[in-house]
């Protein structure tokens, strides 16, 4: 056995280990369940924003073409992103409880946005007209069960996917203030 495989399997044991630790931690007391994620921007030069999440900072900007000056992704390019990682640790953290080892996992998204709205050209929304994705999993399963579960929660149990999907209620408040 060579010392990748028992790397990678040592690394699925304590993956799958911390998953159920997880869930018998909510299960045993549920207000454990309620999780609250936190990110702080700031608008620092053009479209340049200056995210920071936890202990993470990272930038957002846009395209040349739409006025920016293409230091890092756009916004809905982070959106895009968070969702096909989401698919994939969604697929790791089910394949890896449901006994499915799997060598590979990549998603392709793509989102079309009708400019008319971001612009205030037309009605039409600013956000996301559609979003077409393909996740590609590498396994070795051959359990058609297993493998439709696994099928089942990528596309049922993913909060970036669910976000997308379905409304969110939003509160806010904009306030101006004089410098």
């Amino acid at each position: 056995m060579s010392t990748t495989t028992i790397t990678e399997t040592n690394k699925d044991q304590q993956l799958e280990e911390s998953i159920l630790n997880l869930i018998r931690g909510i299960q045993d007391d549920p207000a454990k369940a309620n999780a609250v994620f936190r990110a702080k921007s700031k608008l620092t030069d053009g479209f340049r924003a200056d995210v920071d999440v936890r202990d993470f900072s990272f930038l957002s900007d846009e395209p040349l073409d739409l006025g920016g000056t293409d230091l890092g992704p756009n916004p809905v390019e982070y959106v895009l992103g968070a969702f096909a990682a989401c698919q994939e640790i969604v697929i790791k953290a089910y394949a890896t409880v449901l006994g499915i080892g799997i060598t590979s996992v990549q998603v392709d998204v793509q989102g079309s946005i009708d400019l008319h709205g971001f612009l205030n050209l037309s009605d039409e929304r600013p956000g996301f007209t559609g979003v077409t994705f393909k996740t590609t999993i590498e396994t070795n399963e051959t359990d058609p069960e297993k493998l439709k579960q696994l099928e089942y929660f990528s596309v049922n149990r993913c909060p970036v996917l669910d976000i997308i999907r379905n409304p969110v209620p939003i509160e806010g408040t904009i306030q101006f203030v004089q410098p």
